[in-house]
């Protein structure tokens, strides 16, 4: 049996060409369980064998019809052709491109200049379609894994390397950076919104110190919405809290949202709230707080009293140390400095009779002030977290610590010895994100958009031209 497969291409006009894409032959004699159907080549031959024929169609028909002029409808001049190479996502297509002179009388030039009009619907010889897919599998798999999964399924990838994966993705990266959605429709002003951050480490290319760098990952929530990741390298943008306010103001649908902020009181996150345009209530995440607390606790606990004062004195501590979590849980931060001081006082003027004992109050003296300094640097981050949990509204960032895990160690670090520049860390980033929040397809769509609207200044030099061209020539 022979498979012919025939495309019919019909134009506008009505004209009418059928082309043959595709022969398969399945002798009849001795069928093995192979030849059933078509196959993997059958089926990227096929589909290479049709792009080959469709796209060039549509480039003669699209080029037939901008030869003639909108206003006056005469047929431009024709000044020679060109070969134009097309990456596709079933394959590389060679058409032939025009170049054509314009019209003096349409816009935009109102001028006879040469110009392409391949070349204008299709500026960077590859189409967006592709690069779409290729940045989608490059966010969640390594440039060469892309590389050799393409060529696997999809026709026409024998010359595809990893170079041109990562250089597309990080261009999508760079055109989604600076794109923001339209803002959602606002929800109710009672609304809270809230933001966890938290920070993940890379391996840096460079080889000066320090080996590493930071990329802020986080998580936007609130109740009845869709949560919303995201990442960035502090040194790749002008400034975070602009990043931020901005990805509120477009999720909210409000120029002044209420928004909590919980980090875990680490430098590079601490002073972010302070530096957002409207108002934020910071809060200080609880896991890290109830760890030092239960660090204390443990501390206490273990300590090796031979003497009766060493026993009291341990036993009065170990008290002491059990109702912090219930002080700060309920937020009676006074009581629990009060508590704080009377063990930093007892730790001091208890004279110690052995060593063991004495090096654990040593101890026991430097946690509770690195406690005492870690609340106080942070004091305005307290909040009643037993009324928040009773809520049901965030008291950590846990959300942020499973964003850092979605984005940047299933990605970059985990299993994956790579190192990364700042920059292409920022951009792939930022493409993972989009495909994680399912809005890859609208930043790129809102990317052309806002690529084919022309600037002002160049608005109104072509509306001066067409007034030059609207005017008649004055008699001399």
């Amino acid at each position: 049996m022979k498979i012919v497969v025939r495309a019919e291409l019909v134009t506008d006009w009505g004209e009418t060409t059928i082309i043959e894409v595709a022969r398969f032959d399945r002798p009849v004699q001795l069928p093995d369980p192979e030849s059933i159907g078509l196959s993997l080549a059958d089926g990227k031959q096929l589909l290479s064998g049709l792009q080959q024929v469709v796209i060039p169609a549509q480039a003669d028909e699209y080029c037939e019809i901008r030869r003639v002029c909108s206003h006056c409808q005469r047929q431009t001049q024709l000044k020679d052709y060109r070969r134009l190479t097309i990456d596709t996502v079933f394959g590389t297509v060679s058409v032939r491109s025009p170049r054509l002179m314009s019209c003096p009388c349409e816009p935009p030039f109102y001028l006879e200049v040469l110009f392409s009009p391949l070349s204008q619907i299709i500026p960077e010889r590859a189409v967006p379609n592709l690069l779409l897919l290729q940045s989608r599998l490059a966010a969640q798999m390594p440039y060469r894994q892309v590389v050799v999964m393409m060529k696997e399924f999809l026709p026409g990838t024998e010359k595809l390397n990893h170079v041109t994966v990562r250089n597309r993705t990080l261009r999508v990266g760079a055109r989604i950076d600076a794109i923001e959605l339209a803002p959602g429709e606002a929800l109710s002003p009672d609304t809270e919104w809230s933001i966890a951050v938290d920070g993940g480490f890379v391996r840096g290319r460079e080889k000066v110190r320090p080996a590493s760098f930071e990329i802020l990952t986080g998580r936007l929530a609130a109740s009845g919405v869709k949560p919303r990741v995201f990442a960035c390298v502090r040194s790749e943008v002008p400034s975070i809290a602009d990043k931020f306010a901005a990805l509120l103001q477009t999720c909210a649908g409000t120029r002044s949202p209420k928004v909590c902020v919980i980090t875990d009181g680490g430098n590079s996150v601490q002073s972010i709230h302070r530096q957002l345009p409207f108002p934020v209530t910071p809060i200080l995440d609880w896991f890290p707080l109830s760890m030092r607390i239960r660090n204390l606790e443990q501390i206490s606990q273990g300590m090796q009293a031979w003497s009766e004062t060493e026993t009291h004195t341990k036993n009065l501590l170990h008290r002491e140390m059990t109702k912090l979590r219930w002080c700060f849980w309920h937020a009676r931060f006074e009581k629990a400095k009060d508590k704080i001081r009377q063990a930093l006082v007892l730790c001091r003027i208890i004279v110690a009779e052995t060593p063991a004992f004495e090096e654990s109050m040593r101890h026991l003296d430097y946690r509770l002030r690195d406690l005492w300094a870690y609340i106080e640097g942070d004091k305005t981050s307290l909040v009643t977290y037993a009324k928040r949990q009773k809520a049901n509204k965030p008291i950590s960032t846990a959300m942020a610590e499973s964003a850092v895990n979605q984005i940047i160690n299933a990605r970059m670090c985990k299993r994956q010895q790579m190192r990364w520049t700042t920059r292409g860390a920022h951009l792939l980033a930022q493409v993972r994100c989009a495909v994680i929040n399912d809005d890859l397809p609208a930043k790129l769509a809102a990317y052309y958009k806002k690529k084919s609207e022309l600037p002002e200044h160049i608005s109104r030099f072509l509306e001066l031209l067409r007034r030059g061209a609207a005017q008649e020539p004055q008699p001399f």
